[in-house]
């Protein structure tokens, strides 16, 4: 569930439109974990999730007066990010590498906390399949609502909230073996 500190004020967008380079420092330091999280889970691998959360931001900037306030400001942020993803898949056919040993910092903030809850943790979302994973993430690490979810990930809410109860009962399953 997305905390008080991560909320984001949707009074960025129309500063960043009128060319406040600091309003967009804030937004990206507020979103950039989370949006990476998010193409981590779609790509599977670090460096192409690093490469489009860059061009995220270059058209979250460049399209930031595009922004109304239906929704949550990161679920916007996260339909650019999808749409990154899906040019990328159009252009390169397929993402370039995968790397499935990939244990990435997303889950939290700090980074001296590599406990074994952790580990199983990251071991049971890699457990998961790619669409599940990317649910599973978008909510409780984003935050998001299922309706939102449904609407980025093009499913329909009944198949969001079905996988995500299935994923839960997934991930559980594997932390108790």
């Amino acid at each position: 569930m997305q905390s008080e500190n991560n909320k984001i004020d949707e009074g960025l967008f129309a500063k960043i439109a009128d060319g406040d380079n600091e309003a967009f420092a804030q937004l990206y330091y507020a979103s950039y974990k989370q949006l990476y999280g998010f193409l981590l889970s779609l790509t599977r691998n670090k460096e192409d999730a690093e490469d489009m959360l860059q061009n995220t931001y270059i058209k979250v900037r460049n399209g930031s007066h595009l922004y109304t306030k239906q929704g949550t400001p990161m679920g916007w942020m996260c339909r650019v990010a999808k749409n990154v993803y899906l040019d990328h898949i159009r252009k390169y056919g397929k993402i370039t590498k995968v790397d499935f040993d990939l244990v990435e910092n997303y889950v939290t903030d700090n980074e001296n906390n590599v406990s074994e809850q952790r580990i199983l943790l990251e071991q049971a979302l890699a457990s998961l399949k790619k669409e599940e994973r990317t649910i599973v993430i978008m909510y409780i690490y984003m935050g998001m609502k299922h309706r939102e979810i449904a609407e980025i990930t093009g499913l329909p809410l009944s198949t969001v909230l079905s996988k995500y109860n299935r994923a839960l009962k997934k991930m559980k399953s594997k932390i108790e073996a």
